[in-house]
């Protein structure tokens, strides 16, 4: 989870996720999987065998770090279900109720 703090490799999974909203949006969701698994995968290759122990000093270290118990990673992965639905469905309930999931699990809510 730590490979995540990286700079490079947050941008570039920020970057994957904005093409995999468009893609959905436009049902394409073919176009979605490959550049969001793309830029993921690409970004994984290009830190492999780095150096990332320094991250856990930063304030986004310590942010995936929290991803890193059981539960969080099964509420994060979750909470993209109803935000995948409605961006295809172009319902924006679902996708505030998928993000609102996740934050208000994480802030303690």
């Amino acid at each position: 989870m730590l490979q995540h703090a990286h700079p490079m490799k947050f941008v570039a999974e920020l970057l994957g996720i904005a093409w995999a909203i468009y893609f959905l949006w436009n049902h394409n969701w073919v176009a979605a999987i490959i550049t969001s698994l793309s830029f993921f995968l690409g970004s994984t290759l290009a830190l492999w065998n780095k150096p990332i122990d320094h991250l856990t000093d930063t304030t986004l270290g310590r942010a995936m770090l929290v991803y890193a118990k059981p539960l969080n990673f099964l509420v994060y992965n979750i909470s993209v279900v109803p935000v995948v639905y409605g961006l295809w469905t172009h319902d924006g309930i679902y996708i505030l109720a998928g993000y609102t999931s996740c934050y208000c699990h994480f802030c303690g809510g």
